[in-house]
């Protein structure tokens, strides 16, 4: 038999040097990566509370789906639900130029951009941390 906890425990450490990554690409200024890193950091989280509590079948990459699945477990995923839309909205664009009118991923994400999606990130970590550990 799987040993749930520890996956789920397992996921949520990478979720959280996925946040140390994006830390470091803002401070390369990589903005891009770092608003990434960010929306994979909350997605891992989601994902081991997730098998934490025991769920087999884990997939997908929009938190607002994750989000949905983790309110069978604990209803208060709907209070992250406004990071994770916000946080959803870098899974593709800071990757891929076909998502932009022009330019390239690097060039259309700033500072700021990396700082919230680093600040939304940590958030929804810390909600998931707290239900886990």
């Amino acid at each position: 038999m799987p040993d749930f906890k520890k996956e789920g425990l397992r996921w949520l450490q990478q979720s959280r040097q996925d946040l140390d990554d994006a830390e470091f690409n803002q401070g390369g200024n990589r903005f891009n990566i770092a608003c990434f890193l960010g929306q994979q950091a909350a997605e891992k989280a989601i994902k081991g509370y997730l098998y934490f509590r025991g769920s087999e079948d884990v997939w997908g990459n929009s938190l607002i789906d994750l989000c949905e699945d983790a309110k069978i477990f604990d209803m208060f995923f709907d209070t992250v639900k406004s990071e994770a839309r916000q946080l959803d909205k870098y899974y593709y664009i800071t990757r891929y130029p076909e998502f932009l009118p022009s330019g390239t991923s690097h060039d259309a994400f700033q500072v700021e951009d990396s700082e919230r999606a680093i600040e939304l990130s940590k958030t929804i970590v810390e909600f998931v941390a707290e239900r886990v550990e």
